[in-house]
C-alpha cells in the first residue's frame, strides 16, 4: 500500500518559494532605525560591554627644569548589552497542503511575518528616544539617555538636555546647537562635537524642513539670514522616525562615535521544518541584537512643550 504524503515532503519544494517572498519585503525596506543607530557586530557571547574611559586635564606649564607632573585615568562607567531574541513563525495544516492552498497563503503570512520582524526592530530602536526622558530607562552612567547631569570624573556632570525644554522652533534649535558646541569630555575639557542631524516625530516633520531649508530666519519678519543654511550645521538634514511617540520631543544626533548604536549577535535567519504529529510545515524567522547607547553626548534633545 502506498504511504500517503506528508507536508514534511514538500519543504524542499516551498521553503525557497517562502524565503524570497519573505526576503522581497525584508532585504528592500528602508530601515528609519538606520539613520539615527549605527549597526555593529556583537560579540559572541550573552552580553557585550564597553568600558567609558576617562583620561587626563588640561597639561601646565612646565618653568625650566621642572619635573614632569603625572595624572591618571580610569573607567568611568561600564555600558552593558545584553543580548534579545525576537521572532515569529506560523504553521501551514496539512488540509492546506492537500487542497494545494499551502504556496499562495505560505506567500502571504511569509510577507507578514517579515513585516512583523520589521515592526519590531523600529519600535524597539525608536523606543531609545521615546524613553530618553522616563525615569528608570538609564544607561551606564546611572541616568536617563537626555539627562541635565551625566556624571563625569571629579564629581563633575554634564547636560545633553535643553536647559529649557522648548519646541522645535529657529531660537530652540540654535540653542542646542551652542549646547553642542560647548560640550566637554569626561574630564570635563572642551571637544569638538559636531551636530549631525534633527531626529522628529511626524508631527515635526515640516517645522524642521522649514528650519533647514528657509533662505531667511524662519518665522520671523526681517531679513537676517540662516545662519543653520548659510553654515550647513546640520549637513545630513533631519531624521523623521513614525514611531516616535511624542509630538513634541525631539533631538538633535552628534558625531560622537559611541552613541546610539545596534549590536547585531545574530543576524536574520529563517528556517522550515514539518512537524510529525499533526504534518504542518512550519516556517520561523529569528535574529539577535540589541539596540542602545554607550556615550549619551550621541544625542541632545528635549522633551518640547
Amino acid at each position: 500500500m502506498a504511504l500517503p504524503m506528508r507536508s514534511t515532503d514538500f519543504r524542499s519544494v516551498v521553503e525557497p518559494i517562502l524565503n524570497e517572498t519573505f526576503d522581497g519585503i525584508y532585504n528592500v525596506r528602508k530601515d528609519e532605525w538606520a539613520q539615527v543607530f549605527k549597526e555593529q557586530r556583537g560579540i559572541p557571547r550573552n552580553y557585550h560591554e564597553e568600558p567609558v574611559l576617562y583620561g587626563f586635564g588640561a597639561a601646565p606649564e612646565l618653568p625650566d627644569g621642572t619635573a614632569v607632573t603625572y595624572q591618571s585615568g580610569g573607567v568611568l562607567f561600564l555600558a552593558r548589552y545584553t543580548y534579545r531574541v525576537y521572532g515569529m513563525a506560523f504553521a501551514l495544516t496539512k488540509v492546506l497542503v492537500e487542497d494545494g492552498d499551502h504556496i499562495s497563503i505560505g506567500r502571504t503570512y511569509a510577507e507578514h511575518l517579515a513585516r512583523s520582524l520589521i515592526e519590531t526592530k523600529e519600535t524597539l530602536g525608536a523606543n531609545i528616544l521615546n524613553y530618553a526622558f522616563t525615569p528608570g530607562y538609564v544607561g551606564g552612567d546611572g541616568v536617563t539617555l537626555v539627562n541635565t547631569a551625566h556624571p563625569i570624573a571629579n564629581g563633575q556632570t554634564f547636560s545633553n538636555q535643553l536647559s529649557t525644554a522648548a519646541a522645535l522652533s529657529q531660537t530652540s534649535l540654535e540653542q542646542i546647537l551652542i549646547q553642542i558646541r560647548q560640550a566637554v569630555d569626561n574630564n570635563g575639557k572642551k571637544i569638538r562635537l559636531e551636530p549631525k542631524k534633527i531626529v522628529v516625530a511626524p508631527a515635526n516633520f515640516f517645522q524642521a524642513e522649514v528650519l533647514l531649508k528657509s533662505a531667511l530666519r524662519a518665522g520671523t519678519n526681517n531679513n537676517d539670514i540662516n545662519p543653520l543654511v548659510s553654515t550647513n550645521v546640520l549637513a545630513e538634514g533631519q531624521a523623521n522616525l513614525s514611531r516616535l511617540t511624542s509630538n513634541t520631543a525631539w533631538w538633535v544626533e552628534t558625531d560622537a562615535p559611541e552613541g546610539l548604536k545596534l549590536l547585531m549577535r545574530r543576524p536574520l535567519e529563517k528556517s522550515m521544518e514539518g512537524d510529525f504529529e499533526t504534518d504542518s510545515m512550519r516556517y520561523k524567522a529569528t535574529e539577535r541584537y540589541i539596540f542602545g547607547w554607550t556615550d549619551p553626548r550621541g544625542v541632545y534633545g528635549t522633551p518640547g512643550l
